[in-house]
C-alpha cells in the first residue's frame, strides 16, 4: 500500500497535505545524487580487464544477433507434412516426400533473391575487374608514350650526327645538312 493509497482514506484537507509531502519526498528523492565513486571511475576508464569483459559481452551480443538473423533467413527444408487419406495421390510423386513448411512457402521469392554476401561479392569482383581493365589500359598508354619517346630520341640523335659531322680542317659537312633540307621539302609536298 503507497502512500497515495493512504492518502485515499483520509479527509479532504488530510488527503492535500499527505499528498503534498509525496511530492516533496518524490522531488528529494529525484535531486539526491550519488556520490562520484573515483574507484569505479578508474577502473572504467583504465582496466584493460574491464575493457576486455565489455568488449567480451558486446562480441557474444553481435554473434547472438547473427546467429538469430541466420535461423530466422533460413529455410527448413526438411520437415516433413504428412497427408491425410483423402489427398493421397496414386503417382507416388507426392507421397512420402519432404516438403516445405507452410510458414516458409510464401518466401521462396525471397530464396530466389540473391544473397546479401554473394551480390557484394559480385559487385566487388566487377569493381576489380574495371580496375584491372583501367590499370591495363593505363599500361598500354604509358607503353606508346615510351615507343613514341624512343623514337623521336632517335631521330633526334640521327639529325644531330648530320648536322655535327666536321671536316679535317673543323668546318662542317654540308652533306648532312642539305639532305635533312631534302627531306623538310618532301614532306612539305
Amino acid at each position: 500500500m503507497s502512500l497515495d493509497d493512504n492518502c485515499e482514506a483520509m479527509q479532504s484537507s488530510e488527503k492535500d497535505e499527505c499528498r503534498r509531502q509525496c511530492v516533496v519526498k518524490k522531488k528529494e528523492e529525484k535531486d539526491e545524487k550519488k556520490p562520484f565513486d573515483k574507484k569505479a571511475y578508474r577502473l572504467k576508464k583504465y582496466s584493460k580487464k574491464y575493457k576486455l569483459e565489455q568488449w567480451e559481452e558486446q562480441r557474444k551480443k553481435v554473434l547472438l544477433r547473427n546467429l538469430q538473423k541466420e535461423l530466422k533467413n533460413d529455410e527448413v527444408t526438411g520437415t516433413y507434412k504428412p497427408k491425410t487419406f483423402d489427398e493421397d495421390v496414386t503417382d507416388g510423386q507426392e507421397v512420402g516426400r519432404f516438403v516445405r513448411h507452410p510458414d516458409f512457402l510464401g518466401k521462396e521469392n525471397v530464396a530466389a533473391k540473391k544473397k546479401p554476401f554473394l551480390s557484394a561479392r559480385e559487385k566487388q569482383e566487377k569493381i576489380k575487374q574495371e580496375k584491372l581493365e583501367k590499370q591495363q589500359q593505363v599500361q598500354k598508354a604509358i607503353e606508346e608514350k615510351k615507343q613514341k619517346l624512343e623514337a623521336y630520341r632517335k631521330k633526334k640523335q640521327e639529325k644531330f650526327k648530320k648536322l655535327s659531322r666536321k671536316t679535317k680542317k673543323g668546318q662542317p659537312v654540308m652533306t648532312g645538312r642539305l639532305e635533312l633540307l631534302l627531306e623538310k621539302i618532301q614532306k612539305n609536298k
